[in-house]
């Protein structure tokens, strides 16, 4: 059976008593690129082959066998005569489609200004369209293959979900006043309703979502949203943090291995042991320039301390210097670990991720965001917040433009799924709390 690397093209020949099942992850030669291999069938010679790629005969996967007459000759597809038909032919490079973001700042500021003063006049009930506005404004500028997404919510939907949701906030705040004991009980109702609320709000946001008129659908189950936000986040303290990294993962997986679009789920490769090390990674890199510039500090304040002697002013300069670099070294540390978090975990996630024969491909990197979000901060401070329509497309199109879609079978040959309805009351829930899952 031929393997082709969806990355660099590279063709390996792999002996089909080796194959280790129907479903596989492989690692090429060439380039070392690790990508999930899917085993079909031939529809003209019956041989195993990958899918999204065409057989060594040059026939189509995924189909039943299909005789045709002359099919020794010299032909387009096969590109061997009669006789070469054992010689694999040259795969088909596969095509990739890089995602664009067309929207600007100036555009954008004028939606977002708008909503934030209807919002306000109507004392938050506006929120429900300025969300939708929102969203149809970034979805809309997003393209791939040159056709945007759409996003589909009924912001009347959205509107009772955000009125459920901020009752039982206010009921929650009069009952913390009057009666403490009511207030706890609400908390931990939240607590065991908040994997219902993520699976709830999974589903509007996939189903609300389309590319082609063809809409995107969440397939997750409840009971594995209840493992992934409640009982592993339960086991947290009493692992002391170590479970965190395995954490991370089931959300991700949760995410990526049930997101469907139409007819045809997305499939996700990932290994919890990926994520350890990454996390480990960003652990050394908060901690040890977090331990160098402490020493440095303690070095300042020192010297600070000696110049002013015993007196107490000499004591308070070198204390305050050290609290400062301390606090400037956690700060920059701590965004810099963050934004390595998620630019390699998001690159890891999609290259594991495939669409039948579709792959993906992210090439964020931890620098450019970091200075993307240092300097999205600085900007947000000196326009006391004038600034944001500005840094959030800004961010927005440095992490849509480092995605790509790779397929050796171009984007029609999907198929719309099974239609379902769902209220926006667990989007509500967790966009009031401020609290994101998926990507």
């Amino acid at each position: 059976m031929q393997i082709v690397c969806p990355q660099c093209g590279e063709a390996h020949a792999v002996a089909e008593a080796k194959l280790p099942g129907r479903k596989f992850n492989a690692t090429c030669r060439r380039c070392a690129a690790r990508f999930l291999v899917e085993v079909v069938f031939c529809r003209r010679c019956q041989r195993r082959s990958q899918e999204g790629w065409p057989c060594a005969c040059g026939g189509e996967a995924g189909a039943e066998q299909e005789l045709e007459e002359g099919a020794g000759e010299v032909t387009a597809d096969t590109g061997a005569a009669a006789g070469d038909q054992g010689r694999p032919a040259a795969p088909r490079p596969p095509d990739e489609y890089r995602l664009q973001f067309t929207g600007s700042g100036a555009d954008y500021f004028r939606i977002w200004i708008v909503n934030l003063f209807l919002t306000i006049v109507t004392l938050g009930i506006y929120a429900a369209w300025a969300k939708v506005r929102t969203r149809q404004y970034f979805y809309s500028h997003t393209l791939c293959a040159e056709e945007p997404f759409d996003y589909l919510a009924d912001p009347l939907i959205i509107l009772r979900g955000n009125l459920i949701v901020a009752g039982g906030f206010l009921f929650y705040m009069l009952s913390n006043v009057f009666t403490p004991l009511v207030s706890s009980l609400v908390a931990l109702a939240f607590a065991g309703l908040f994997p219902l609320l993520v699976f709830k709000s999974l589903r509007f946001y996939a189903r609300n979502s389309a590319y082609r008129n063809i809409r995107f659908h969440f397939l997750g189950s409840l009971q594995e949203a209840y493992i992934s936000y409640l009982l592993l986040p339960v086991l947290l303290p009493l692992s002391l943090g170590l479970l965190y990294p395995y954490w991370a993962f089931r959300r991700k997986r949760y995410f990526f291995d049930n997101m469907a679009f139409g007819s045809r789920q997305n499939s996700f490769a990932g290994q919890a042991g990926s994520f350890y090390l990454v996390y480990l990674k960003a652990l050394l890199i908060v901690v040890l320039p977090v331990m160098l510039l402490l020493f440095l500090g303690t070095m300042m304040g020192g010297m600070a301390l000696g110049r002013g002697g015993a007196s107490g002013n000499g004591f308070m300069s070198g204390f305050v210097i050290l609290l400062l670099v301390a606090y400037l070294g956690f700060f920059v540390a701590g965004i810099f670990a963050q934004q390595y978090l998620y630019a390699t975990i998001t690159n890891y996630c999609w290259h594991v991720s495939s669409l039948g024969p579709v792959r993906f491909r992210s090439s964020l990197a931890a620098g450019r965001l970091m200075w993307i979000r240092l300097t999205n901060i600085l900007a947000l401070i000196v326009s006391a917040g004038l600034l944001f329509p500005w840094t959030k497309v800004r961010y927005t199109r440095y992490v849509v433009e480092n995605l790509s879609v790779i397929t050796s079978q171009g984007l029609d040959d999907f198929t719309a799924g099974q239609e379902d309805s769902e209220g926006a009351l667990g989007e509500a829930a967790l966009d009031f709390f401020d609290f994101e899952v998926g990507l």
